[in-house]
Formats: structure tokens, sequence, C-alpha cells
């Protein structure tokens, strides 16, 4: 996976390895992970590129997932940040966030007044400012903290938005696992049930447990808002000429 950064390892390869992993179990319990045939397909996959599609696969079910929950929260989590419009814990820092932005972006937001008015226009002069701001920040070495919760949310994210994929992954190993077990009692081929067939329907068990109770809606706001606030404290860093806050103590 050398062709695949740090950023896609994490967030798309990481949640995809997850929901193919019923796969492996399968394979392993019923004996079949050392057929020639079988090392030898995975060994062409991996080296086909099959990393890369599985990232990329796991990148669209996440942005489909991402345009359903801000359609479903009212926008972005950095908009909703700086709307105006929006109730917020804090007025304070939302105008210095705004501030912030708009001298190291270039782009001016509107007034309360406009946004009231027009706030489509007021929504787009914020995307404008974030997508610049993203740019200014993307990959600089001062914004480890910022490129960290970047991370966590673009996992959340993808998690949640494969989730489906992830249980009926689980739920065919067990079904395949299962069927095996009861062809071999049924003719004989066992004195009793194997104890990897059973391991194997347990490990396969647990996993799509584990996609019906880990990823949530929850789970990806609370990433989602605490990357907004870390990149909107980035831009107040970047205006004021000192990165070194955003980094959690880190000297660039």
């Amino acid at each position: 996976m050398l062709w695949l950064d740090k950023y896609e390892r994490y967030t798309r390869v990481a949640p995809g390895l997850f929901a193919v992993l019923p796969v492996v179990i399968t394979v392993t319990a019923l004996g079949y992970r050392q057929v020639p045939v079988v090392s030898v397909a995975v060994s062409l996959l991996s080296l086909a590129g099959g990393p890369v599609l599985l990232a990329d696969t796991v990148r669209q079910f996440g942005q489909q997932a991402q345009d359903r929950l801000w359609s479903k929260w009212g926008g972005a989590p950095t908009t909703q940040a700086l709307r105006l419009r929006e109730n917020s814990s804090n007025t304070v820092q939302r105008d210095m966030w705004r501030s912030a932005i708009e001298k190291v972006s270039g782009v001016t937001l509107v007034s309360r007044a406009v946004e009231t008015k027009n706030p489509h226009k007021a929504d787009e002069a914020i995307e404008a400012a974030v997508a610049r701001l993203r740019e200014l920040t993307r990959g600089e070495p001062q914004f480890l903290l910022l490129q960290a919760e970047n991370r966590s949310y673009g996992f959340q994210r993808n998690f949640y938005g494969i989730r489906w994929l992830g249980r009926q992954v689980a739920f065919l190993g067990m079904l395949v696992i299962a069927g095996f077990m009861t062809w071999g009692l049924l003719h004989n081929r066992h004195a009793g049930v194997p104890t990897a067939d059973v391991l194997g329907l347990l490990l396969n068990g647990a996993i799509m447990l584990a996609w019906f109770t880990l990823p949530s809606p929850k789970r990806v706001r609370v990433a989602g808002d605490k990357y907004a606030h870390q990149l909107l404290h980035a831009a107040v860093s970047l205006a004021e000429g000192n990165a070194t806050a955003a980094t959690g103590g880190v000297t660039p």
C-alpha cells in the first residue's frame, strides 16, 4: 500500500479492511486459506491495485453518507459554526472565527441582514472561505492536531458510510460457515462440529454486532465538530501569524 498516503490508509483502507475481514475469517475457518488458487488470487488482487479500489469504494460510500448527514443537519459543521443565523454557544468565538477566516481566505462573509435575506448566498461565501482555508492548512506540519482531527472525521464518516456493506459481508460469512457446518453434519464428514467453524461463526457474529453498534451519526457529528473547530482555530492562528497554537504545543 505504498501508493496510498497516511490519510487514505487510516480513513479509507482501515474501514474497508474491517468490512472484508469476514471473508478472510470464513476462508480461514473452512480451511481454504492455504489452497494455491486462493493464495494466488489474493496476491494478484494486491498487486493489481486492490487496496486502491477498496479505498475508492469506501470513499464513495463515505461521501454519499456525508451528503445525507449534512442535508439532515442543515449543512457542514464548519458552515453551521460560521452562520450568524445559527444559535451559538459562544458568539465571541464565532465572530473571531469569521474575522480570521475572512483575513486568511480573502473571502468576505455577508452581514446578518444579507444572510437572513439570502441564506444560500451566505452559505456559498462561507463554503468558499472554508475551502480556501483547507488548502492553506493541507499537509502543513505545523497543523498536526488539525490533521489528526481530519483523519478522525474521515474514518468515522467512511465507517458509517459502509456499515450496510460490512453487515452484509459479515452475515454472508456466517451463512457460509453455518451452511458448511450443516452439510458436514448431514454427510457425517466430521465426528462433531469443527472448532475452527465455531470460532469463525462467532467472530463473524461479533463483527456484525460491531457494525450495528459502533457506526452512528452521533459519532460522525462529534468528530465533524471537532475537526471544524480545529480548522477554524487554525484560521485564527494564521490570521495572527502564529500557527503554534493550532498544533497543541508543537513548534513548527
